[in-house]
């Protein structure tokens, strides 16, 4: 495990709310609500508090606490530095950091995205072993009226925060929703300058997948059920697969990791790269995760350092920054037997 830790890492699909470690969550809890921890407070989280293992069903109830705990600026700044000195302390190097703007009694949208900017924006001087970037998400269950107000949102801040939102992600259930609903947004998205990077082929539906396609997406998120001549489309033009290993088995829309598809984009040399997800909902990490890609399809040292060279590319960082990467990533692998 010590090499997966030593690795300089590039984390691509990481969600701020599914990436707050259990520690963290026991410190906003405290700067909410005190130290006293009262008689009320429900099983799952008296486990949080003491260390003590959760069930998936557990693990999942953490969104709610999540979003519950970071409804003022204070917290959320709070929770945003948190995540990003938990990703550091792992290695990660590049972070692509995802969050749909809210609305809370305490908080405006444009006060949401702005506290996590200017985490951000400090993290440069704090932590400058890690370059980070906010992609803003649109959540499909809020509706497309809320899709073109985050893009909006992202667009105005874009210049307070230059260079810091590169692109745009799609996400939130998409049963009962249509894809092509929320195209006038992301073309307003892509055309102010914004990437995207969307989940896709979450569930079988390989119209939406084509419509997705056709709009023209930069990397996709899971990718789980693309096939055939999407996956075909996929291959030709190099689209990039964000796999995020864990998180597709605890969520059981893979039914195992020797069954996860990456498998199979690897076979085929797809480019894929390793991600968390919800690392904090599935108490996993990154260097976790390269070293279950590892186990599971044996891949050598050299193999991974080249996920890593490879995801730096699919990145939306600048070029000058890329290079920065694959500087360290280069005198990593110089220092280190791979």
């Amino acid at each position: 495990m010590d090499f997966y830790r030593l690795v300089p890492k590039i984390e691509l699909h990481a969600h701020l709310n599914g990436s707050l470690s259990n520690s963290t969550l026991a410190e906003l809890r405290e700067l909410k609500y005190g130290k006293e921890v009262p008689s009320g407070i429900d099983d799952c989280f008296y486990k949080i508090l003491h260390g003590e293992s959760l069930t998936l069903e557990e693990c999942f109830k953490k969104f709610q606490y999540a979003h519950d705990l970071t409804d003022r600026s204070e917290a959320l700044e709070r929770a945003t530095q948190r995540v990003i000195e938990d990703f550091a302390n792992d290695n990660v190097i590049y972070l692509e950091l995802r969050t749909t703007p809210k609305c809370t009694a305490q908080m405006s949208k444009r006060e949401y995205l702005t506290t996590v900017l200017e985490v951000i924006r400090k993290t440069s001087t704090n932590q400058p072993g890690i370059i980070v970037k906010l992609l803003p998400s649109i959540d499909r269950s809020k509706g497309v009226l809320e899709a073109m107000q985050n893009v909006d949102l992202a667009i105005e801040l874009s210049s307070l925060f230059p260079g810091t939102i590169p692109g745009f992600d799609l996400s939130g259930n998409p049963f009962g929703t249509q894809f092509a609903d929320f195209v006038p947004a992301l073309e307003k998205a892509r055309k102010n300058g914004f990437r995207l990077a969307l989940h896709c082929g979450e569930f079988e539906d390989v119209q939406e997948v084509k419509q997705m396609f056709a709009l023209g997406v930069d990397r996709i998120g899971h990718g789980t059920f693309i096939d055939g001549e999407n996956l075909a489309f996929a291959s030709k033009h190099k689209i990039p697969f964000e796999c995020c290993l864990t998180s597709n088995v605890k969520c059981k829309t893979v039914p195992s990791y020797e069954a996860h598809h990456v498998a199979k984009l690897m076979k085929i040399n797809q480019p894929v790269c390793i991600c968390t997800d919800d690392f904090g909902v599935f108490e996993t990490s990154l260097s976790q995760e390269l070293c279950i890609c590892a186990n599971m399809f044996n891949l050598s040292n050299a193999q991974i350092v080249e996920l890593q060279r490879n995801a730096v590319e699919y990145s939306f960082a600048s070029e000058e920054e890329k290079q920065r990467l694959r500087n360290k990533i280069d005198q990593f692998s110089k220092t280190e037997v791979v």
